[in-house]
């Protein structure tokens, strides 16, 4: 009989195969000619040519053109660190562009498996899992940012460094992740980290507006303004169903109001629940727990359930300690990165099968989706077994 080393060791290399091979598709989505399509290269690559893309996308003046991007409403800073791609041409940049991210994520997954002390085999099973989901596939395919955001965001957890502490501030780029450990350093009263940490979106800005030769305080608010022209103009990220997102449906109040309503009350709401996970000794626990929040709390794509990422190896790590509990998390994982889409699309088909009505059922799926995610969120941070901590 085989031993059990030489057993892993074959049924390791035997998925490496199959997971390379698994990427050929992947790989030809990328190089062709709508892949990338969310990849900011255009917008970086007119920043360094002198232009306010935030002013040219709100006058519609065609200075920058609207080429291959997903609304550019990130913040300043987020186009300068794209600096390197500008100087290639789009096929070469995009191409770059999936190798980096790739290697983020695999990054992100050796540095918290090993700074939590998860197993060779372990690490091995959620890389496997991770990278062979659909949710890492679209990302690359689309050349999205939420894994590059992940990476910076998971930082602080894995190192105690100022270096690493400023670096993570790249995660407030992408505001509607980013905020999450913002709020964290300021309940947990890390007010030097905080500091620190704002200095790739303060830097980036003043760099922004010298170069393009933008007022500083206009700056400020343009990409949040670009957002709500983008939602009110085409198809935008806020657009989507969120937690308070009933507000912009149902106000009698105008787009401007009923966004601040809404980000009002998402603040106190993430204020609360991050006070409660500020508490908490387990540092993997908390950047798990800020990773569902933002899901719950914030517009999203399906994509960015990548964020899934750190929840499923705290539920590997920590399996023995609360057999139910973790066994709910890492199905929660699975339907998340593999499941969640198709089954719908079972299910309404299903339905249709039945000759069912399924129109109000597009906005339903996201506020179950939230649901479960609220539910799990919740069972975690008020697990008080003492011997979760670390």
């Amino acid at each position: 009989m085989i031993d059990k080393n030489k057993f892993f060791e074959i049924f390791g290399i035997i998925l490496v195969l199959i997971l390379l091979y698994s990427y050929l598709p992947t790989i030809a989505e990328i190089t062709s000619e709508s892949g990338s399509a969310d990849f900011l290269w255009q917008t970086s690559k007119c920043t360094y040519e002198g232009i306010n893309f935030y002013t040219s996308y709100l006058n519609r003046d065609g200075l920058c053109p609207y080429f291959m991007n997903d609304g550019a409403g990130y913040a300043q800073g987020f186009y300068l660190l794209l600096y390197p791609f500008t100087l290639l041409e789009w096929n070469s940049a995009k191409i770059f562009w999936f190798f980096l991210n790739v290697i983020l994520l695999l990054f992100t997954i050796t540095n918290l498996c090993k700074k939590f002390e998860l197993g060779a085999i372990e690490t091995f099973l959620i890389i496997f899992v991770v990278m062979y989901s659909i949710i890492a596939r679209i990302n690359l395919i689309m050349g999205q940012h939420t894994i590059f955001t992940l990476f910076f965001l998971s930082l602080p957890f894995v190192y105690k460094s100022k270096f690493s502490t400023i670096l993570s501030g790249i995660s407030y780029l992408k505001y509607n992740i980013g905020y999450a450990l913002f709020i964290l350093f300021l309940v947990s009263k890390e007010y030097k980290n905080l500091f620190l940490s704002l200095g790739p979106a303060i830097v980036g800005l003043l760099v922004f507006c010298f170069i393009t030769n933008s007022n500083i305080i206009d700056s400020i608010f343009q990409p949040i303004e670009l957002s709500i022209f983008n939602a009110k103009y085409k198809g935008a990220t806020l657009n989507n169903i969120y937690l308070f997102s009933f507000f912009r449906d149902f106000s009698i109040f105008n787009e401007y109001i009923n966004y601040f309503l809404i980000g009002i009350f998402t603040l106190f709401f993430n204020i609360y629940l991050i006070t409660k996970i500020s508490r908490k000794n387990n540092n993997l626990l908390k950047l798990s727990s800020i990773c569902l929040l933002v899901l719950i709390s914030t517009p999203h794509w399906g994509h960015d359930y990548i964020l899934i990422t750190p929840f499923l190896i705290y539920s590997i790590k920590y399996y023995n300690l609360n057999l139910f509990l973790m066994r709910t998390n890492i199905i929660v994982c699975i339907y998340f990165l593999y499941l969640y889409s198709g089954l719908k699309i079972y299910f309404n088909n299903y339905l249709l099968y039945l000759n069912i009505n399924i129109s109000s059922l597009t906005k339903i799926y996201p506020y179950l989706d939230m649901l479960i995610l609220l539910t799990v969120l919740v069972l975690n941070i008020h697990n008080n077994k003492k011997n979760i901590s670390t």
